[in-house]
């Protein structure tokens, strides 16, 4: 089994454009197996507090890349690789981006098992509120640096904290996943309303 933990930025939350996706791929210790930020043209206009605060790319960069039809394929064989459990902190958010893409581009949604990081250590934690990245390398004592919203390194961070729980709790991944479920599968996940952007033309 290998683990594919992966995170989206967005250029624009309200469109659902995706600007990066960054995966981290490992065995079932954790061990690094590839790394990779895909950058993507989101051929929509961009928030402005995206821009500003989040963006870790240009938009001359991104601008330069080719759309998610391109990168659909390479993706779809991450996501859906049958010796693959695809993991992600706050997935729900990152499943939104990759359904809409596909649906803006008229291409057939991803159909993979997924597990979430947050709702993983929520319950290891017991915690009544949803526990962000900073806290849970604060909770589990991770020294590692994290820079925020660029996705190979939110993805690597989320690693990071599935690979401490394991440690903390003496347990591979499936055990802790039987001992507190936080898994479910994205072909049931549906996201309708969204006002997407033109696939054929750059708004600006």
């Amino acid at each position: 089994m290998k683990y594919l933990f992966f995170d989206i930025e967005g250029a624009c939350p309200k469109l659902s454009t995706i600007a990066t996706f960054g995966y981290v791929l490992t065995d079932e210790n954790f061990d690094l197996i590839a790394r990779e930020d895909i950058l993507m043209n989101p051929n929509s206009k961009y928030d402005w507090y995206v821009v500003k605060k989040l963006l870790s790319y240009t938009k001359s960069q991104l601008a330069k890349e080719p759309t998610f039809d391109f990168h659909y394929d390479k993706i779809k064989a991450l996501l859906e690789d049958e010796d693959t459990l695809v993991c992600g902190f706050s997935i729900s958010n990152d499943l939104k981006y990759l359904n809409s893409e596909c649906k803006r581009y008229d291409l057939p949604s991803f159909e993979f098992s997924y597990m979430d990081v947050q709702t993983l250590i929520d319950k290891v934690f017991e915690s009544k509120n949803q526990i962000g990245i900073e806290r849970a390398y604060d909770l589990l004592e991770i020294n590692d640096e994290i820079l925020l919203h660029r996705s190979d390194e939110d993805a690597f961070a989320a690693m990071n904290v599935t690979k401490k729980l394991c440690s903390l709790k003496s347990a591979s991944l499936s055990e802790l996943i039987s001992l507190y479920p936080c898994t479910g599968k994205n072909f049931s996940y549906a996201h309708e309303n969204c006002a997407h952007a033109p696939a054929n033309s750059i708004i600006k």
